[in-house]
């Protein structure tokens, strides 16, 4: 694994045509209209995240649910890369699901 210090400024804007390209690009591969292309979750949850004590980021894991439909889940991040999670003496973390899919919570 590479060495890598973590840092709030990691990440970088994109331009709405690169954006654009890379959703087309996803949809082209799942054509299925039933095919989740994207998720939603709220600022709160978001900022509960980032303002736990060392959080200077967070990761976004994809994984399967239950049912095997694909899910989303954020977890808090240290400046050394280790994720925020509960620890062995009862500490919380907040990991953050609850993402609304796309369809059919999709923009207008």
């Amino acid at each position: 694994m590479q060495e890598y210090t973590f840092s709030k400024k990691d990440g970088a804007d994109i331009s709405e045509t690169k954006a654009k390209e890379w959703m087309k690009k996803f949809r082209d591969a799942h054509p299925n209209k039933g095919d989740v292309i994207a998720r939603f979750i709220g600022a709160d949850i978001i900022q509960r995240i980032l303002q736990q004590d060392q959080c200077v980021g967070m990761r976004i894991y994809f994984g399967y649910d239950e049912t095997g439909q694909i899910q989303v889940f954020l977890c808090g991040s240290r400046v050394d890369g280790s994720n925020i999670w509960p620890d062995a003496a009862g500490s919380p973390a907040i990991l953050a699901d609850g993402t609304l899919a796309c369809p059919p919570y999709c923009p207008k």
